[in-house]
C-alpha cells in the first residue's frame, strides 16, 4: 500500500570523540538500522542521545545533550570518577545499495 509517506532504511550511529591527548577516538558504533519516515528517524535519533550507554565501566553522574545545527546531538556524561565522555550522534538514511538488483 502506497500512502505517500517516503520510508527509508536509516541507521543510528556514535562517533567517540578524542577525550585526552594520545586518545584515538574516532571509533564509530552502531546503535540501531530500522525503516521508517525522517520522522520517525528523528524521534529515534534524540532518544538514541538521551539513553546509549556511553562507558563501559561509566557510573554516569550527568549527561549533558546539545542538538547541533546540523541535526546530529552532541552527548558529553562524566562519571564518578570525574573526565568527559564525547560522543556524537547521527542518523543517515540508505540511498544506495550495491547488492540491490535495478528495477529495469
Amino acid at each position: 500500500m502506497d500512502d505517500g509517506i517516503q520510508r527509508h532504511r536509516w541507521i543510528i550511529t556514535a562517533e567517540k570523540l578524542a577525550e585526552y591527548h594520545g586518545d584515538d577516538g574516532g571509533q564509530v558504533e552502531t546503535l540501531s538500522e530500522f525503516e521508517g519516515t525522517r520522522e520517525e528517524a528523528e524521534r529515534a535519533l534524540e532518544q538514541a542521545a538521551c539513553t546509549m550507554a556511553v562507558g563501559t565501566f561509566l557510573q554516569e553522574r550527568r549527561r549533558l545533550v546539545y542538538r547541533q545545527l546540523d541535526g546530529s546531538y552532541l552527548v558529553r556524561c562524566t562519571g564518578r570518577m570525574g573526565g568527559w565522555h564525547t560522543r556524537v550522534v547521527r542518523a543517515a538514511h540508505l540511498v544506495r545499495d550495491s547488492a540491490a538488483k535495478d528495477a529495469g
